[in-house]
């Protein structure tokens, strides 16, 4: 989605502006080599496009103009009072827009804004997944207005939703075990009511449209077992493993044959064997300590930036906390999405009490005494899903390894 084309991305009052012209403010993202000196093109759009500089602020506003598309969307009879870059991230940019309704109450909502074919399908599948999490647990997520793209350029895509003023910190792990798991038994349970219409018959696991972890699609297409839908995914990851990172070591090429064709059936087929299923749940998809927070109007924790489909409540991404000291970036797991890798770790208050907690509420699927060897399964189906990276110690930080899929021109990713 990077890329030397910037076009469309940035509107102040009808006038197109580039990153570099704009001034905006850079920071080194984490696989920037020594020689961009914050100048390449990821580290411009780590930066709020919206936000300038503070040496070039003078003869710009930071207000931004709303696209047709976008205003269609507010209250019949409001008026917009501002729209202004707010928060920060690699894929999208973002603005926070405040406006007033017809009766003078004040409304603030938040906005995503991407570009390209990848930009278009990300934002429609983030759209789709807020949805689907308001209709299991309202308070879980903030609620979704609507996407599209731009009337005045149909290249760029936008996700509107509601705006929550949030602290900023990761919310009280007691509060988020027990949300996380309410979240995942009411999903069970609304399955055939979210999905009807959706999928075809007798199909259990996948998503209805394409979603992205970070800017890369996950394979949702439906399937009749979990086996099947864990599969086809950890085979996605390795296509991305190769077209990212060449050839792959020798040692790790010769241990896929056994992992596809005993490991995984072993851990996962009895599941769905003698009479046992596995009940699908709406999984967010990229639970890490950076899409959750706490509302500080319900003081309850909060979680956004979903890239959902329905799988197995003891896989996907997880909440990652912690600080990888080289890189600064966030390494130790918390929690599992979801709740695949909640071992032992005690970092940031999150250990054994609240895996523990969590199975209270859901209990681990049968057969019970697989679930550690599953939850070191689903960890290496991440390493490669936040990852698609090849390295030779597989036993590195997994965060590492998504900073190697995501910026592969920083070749110390790829060292052993």
């Amino acid at each position: 989605m990077h890329n030397a084309d910037t076009r469309g991305l940035v509107y102040q009052h009808g006038r197109k502006f580039s990153p570099v012209r704009l001034g905006i403010r850079r920071s080194p993202h984490p696989g920037c080599l020594p020689s961009c000196s914050r100048q390449c093109f990821v580290c411009a759009s780590m930066s709020n496009p919206f936000e300038l500089a503070p040496d070039a602020s003078a003869g710009f506003s930071a207000e931004i103009e709303l696209d047709k598309a976008v205003t269609k969307l507010l209250p019949e009879g409001s008026t917009i009072k501002s729209a202004v870059g707010h928060g920060a991230s690699l894929w999208t940019r973002s603005a926070r827009i405040d406006i007033e309704l017809a009766d003078g109450t004040p409304k603030s909502y938040f906005i995503k804004v991407a570009p390209g074919p990848n930009g278009i399908s990300m934002l429609r599948g983030e759209f789709h997944s807020a949805t689907d999490m308001q209709a299991v647990l309202p308070d879980f997520s903030p609620k979704p207005i609507g996407w599209g793209v731009f009337e005045s350029n149909e290249d760029l895509a936008f996700f509107l939703q509601f705006y929550h003023d949030m602290d900023n910190e990761i919310p009280d792990m007691d509060k988020m075990t027990k949300m996380l798991a309410n979240f995942h038994l009411k999903s069970s349970k609304t399955f055939e009511r979210l999905t009807a219409g959706r999928r075809p018959q007798g199909k259990r696991f996948g998503y209805h449209v394409s979603t992205h972890n970070g800017k890369l699609a996950q394979n949702n297409s439906w399937t009749s077992t979990w086996e099947e839908y864990f599969t086809q995914n950890m085979k996605t990851m390795l296509d991305h493993d190769l077209k990212k990172g060449g050839e792959r070591p020798q040692a790790i090429e010769e241990l896929l044959t056994p992992l596809f064709e005993k490991v995984i059936p072993r851990l996962l087929r009895p599941m769905e064997m003698d009479g046992r299923t596995v009940t699908p749940c709406l999984l967010h998809g990229d639970l890490w300590y950076g899409n959750a927070s706490t509302d500080k109007h319900s003081n309850l924790p909060i979680v956004f930036d979903a890239c959902c489909f329905w799988g197995h409540n003891e896989c996907k991404p997880s909440i990652r906390v912690g600080i990888h000291i080289n890189l600064f970036w966030i390494l130790t797991i918390l929690a599992s999405d979801e709740i695949r890798t909640m071992r032992t770790n005690t970092v940031q208050g999150f250990g054994k009490a609240q895996k523990d907690a969590y199975l209270q509420h859901y209990p681990p699927a049968h057969p019970v005494e697989d679930f550690e060897a599953r939850n070191a399964l689903y960890h290496l189906y991440d390493f490669h899903n936040r990852a698609q990276c090849r390295r030779s110690n597989y036993s590195s930080s997994r965060s590492q390894l998504h900073d190697c899929a995501l910026f592969p021109e920083n070749p110390k990713y790829r060292q052993t």
